[in-house]
């Protein structure tokens, strides 16, 4: 299962979970494939991650979070979860 569709199963602690084990694992597939077939500076990874370092990943969630109109002031996990997937590509 890809991450879009785990991200739209998050409705609790369980596949909030889930998700964030599947961005990880989406992340390490990525640094692997990196390793023996770099990508441009200039663009994404491997897997579309955008934000390699915990400080743009960060400051991605950050900008996402004052942006976008689908967090809600009223939190839940999926919002959580969303914060979290915006983190690998939001600039």
């Amino acid at each position: 299962m890809d991450l879009n569709e785990l991200l739209e199963r998050v409705n609790s602690k369980d596949t909030f979970l889930q998700f964030v084990k599947a961005l990880k694992d989406d992340k390490i597939d990525e640094d692997e494939k990196e390793k023996t077939n770099p990508s441009s500076p200039y663009s994404s990874g491997a897997n579309g991650w955008e934000n390699g370092t915990i400080s743009s990943f960060l400051e991605s969630i950050e900008a996402y979070g004052e942006d976008s109109e689908q967090i809600k002031d009223e939190p839940n996990w999926k919002s959580f979860a969303l914060l979290l997937y915006a983190g690998k590509f939001y600039e």
